[in-house]
C-alpha cells in the first residue's frame, strides 16, 4: 500500500514540475521588464527632480547681478543662471550633460518675460511688480536613446518613456 502512494505522489510531483517551468516562462518576462522599468523610472525621475532644482537654482541666482551694469545687464543675468544651472547638474555623465545643458549651459534658455504679464511659455500672465525672467532645461530622453526600449508582445515598449524633460524656474528681478 506504502509503495502505491509513494509512486501516486511521485507522479503528482513530476506534473506538477512540469506547470510549474510553463508558470516561470510566463512570469519571468514580465518580471524583468517591470524590474527594469523600475530602474529606469528610478533615473528618470532624479533627472526630472534634478533639472528642475537647476532651473530654480539658476533663476534664483540672477537675482544677485547687479541692476547697475546697464545694458549689461539681462546679458549678465542670462550667462549667470545659465551658469549656475550647469554647476548643479555637474554630476551627469558628460553625454547627458552635452546634450542637455551644451558647453557650460549654452543650451539652457534664459527667457525675460514682460513686466506687465506675458512673454513667452511660463511666463506670469499679470503684472508682478519686477521683471520675471523663466529659466528653462530640456533634457532628451529619446533621441538619443538613454535606455534601450523592450518590446514586449501585447504590451508594447517598456518602459514607455516621454520624447524630453523640462524643467523650468521663474523668479522676479526687481526694477
Amino acid at each position: 500500500m506504502d509503495a502505491v502512494r509513494s509512486q501516486g505522489r511521485a507522479k503528482l510531483t513530476q506534473r506538477q514540475s512540469g506547470a510549474t517551468a510553463i508558470e516561470f516562462a510566463f512570469v519571468l518576462p514580465l518580471l524583468l521588464a517591470l524590474t527594469y522599468a523600475m530602474f529606469v523610472y528610478s533615473y528618470v525621475y532624479v533627472v526630472f527632480e534634478s533639472i528642475n532644482y537647476a532651473a530654480q537654482q539658476g533663476a534664483e541666482s540672477a537675482v544677485a547681478v547687479d541692476p547697475a551694469l546697464g545694458n549689461a545687464y539681462l546679458d549678465t543675468v542670462t550667462l549667470h543662471a545659465q551658469a549656475t544651472a550647469a554647476s548643479v547638474l555637474s554630476w551627469l555623465p558628460a553625454d547627458q550633460l552635452s546634450n542637455s545643458i551644451g558647453t557650460n549651459g549654452s543650451l539652457i534658455q534664459v527667457t525675460q518675460c514682460f513686466p506687465t504679464g506675458g512673454g513667452g511659455p511660463h511666463c506670469p500672465t499679470t503684472a508682478s511688480g519686477g521683471t520675471p525672467i523663466v529659466v528653462q532645461i530640456n533634457f532628451p530622453l529619446l533621441t538619443p536613446a538613454l535606455f534601450p526600449t523592450l518590446t514586449l508582445p501585447g504590451i508594447g515598449p517598456v518602459p514607455p518613456l516621454p520624447a524630453q524633460l523640462t524643467g523650468v524656474g521663474v523668479t522676479l528681478l526687481s526694477g
